[in-house]
């Protein structure tokens, strides 16, 4: 086992083979263990406490509360193992690492974006999410909790993600005392033609194929686009929070438009709809 004081920060992705990217049912991978066990046990201690995420309760069941990048890189009593690994997934070297795996399929996916943006993918402009810089995208990287359960319920039902967003990725920092049941990331297959409420897909639409269960040091990442259904699975209920990190990539505009449910399909989810996560949809 290495010395504890010698560790340093992960970086996902690097060094990772284009060959583990699954396309079933939409690009993406799953790294299990993500990084070495006592890299992991050192990362775990330092996790910021609920309270830190999500300042002093009581909270709401279920619900995602976060530390952004410019927050965590701006705040000292965070340890600096941390701040070095935020500092890495907000930079240009991980960007790289999303395109060499990632790229043939956001090419294929969205085939004029690099002349839209007028450079290749891996000579995109990167600038941490927030920053006041000129960008072609932009990261983030997130301390996220999602808060004790009073009730059954799924923090997000099946979506896609913002569609300003290309690229997204978790990394599950599941605690050894929970024992709850859920907060599985769902992936889901079309049935049909693609269409949302928004960026939500209807329960009728969409079909289960696999779930990346809610392990600890797991991580899984993925190309956004209107194929890429996902959700968590509903959770019991705990006392104890569901943890981990939030990868974000995004463009400062929509790159596509998600084609929308119309007429009365529509208006029978609005009377029916009762999947959680409604007011999360920016992250």
């Amino acid at each position: 086992m290495n010395d504890l004081a010698t560790l340093s920060a992960p970086h996902l992705l690097e060094g990772v083979p284009e060959t583990i990217v699954r396309t079933d049912p939409f690009a993406h991978l799953v790294l299990k263990p993500a990084v070495p066990a006592d890299l992991f046990a050192e990362l775990e201690r330092g996790f910021p406490s609920l309270e830190k995420v999500a300042g002093a309760g009581p909270w709401p069941s279920n619900k995602a509360v976060r530390l952004n990048a410019t927050q965590v890189l701006a705040d000292s009593s965070i340890p600096g193992i941390w701040r070095d690994f935020f500092a890495h997934h907000v930079s240009g070297a991980y960007w790289r690492d999303v395109v060499r795996l990632f790229g043939g399929e956001m090419r294929r996916l969205f085939p004029g974006l690099e002349e839209k943006v007028g450079r290749p993918l891996e000579d995109w402009r990167v600038v941490r999410r927030g920053a006041d810089e000129a960008h072609d995208i932009r990261l983030d990287c997130q301390f996220v909790v999602n808060t004790p359960v009073t009730e059954v319920s799924s923090v997000k039902g099946a979506h896609i993600d913002v569609a300003d967003k290309i690229f997204s990725a978790l990394f599950y920092f599941r605690d050894r005392a929970d024992d709850s049941a859920g907060g599985n990331l769902e992936l889901y297959r079309w049935k049909r033609e693609p269409r949302f409420i928004k960026h939500k897909s209807l329960d009728r639409d969409v079909e289960k194929v696999t779930a990346v269960p809610y392990a600890a040091n797991t991580f899984v990442a993925f190309v956004n686009s209107p194929y890429a259904v996902h959700g968590v699975s509903p959770r019991g209920i705990t006392p104890i929070p569901r943890r981990y990190i939030n990868f974000i990539a995004e463009l400062p505009e929509f790159f596509y438009e998600p084609k929308q449910v119309t007429g009365l399909a529509r208006l029978w989810h609005k009377l029916t709809d009762r999947s959680g996560g409604g007011g999360d949809e920016k992250y």
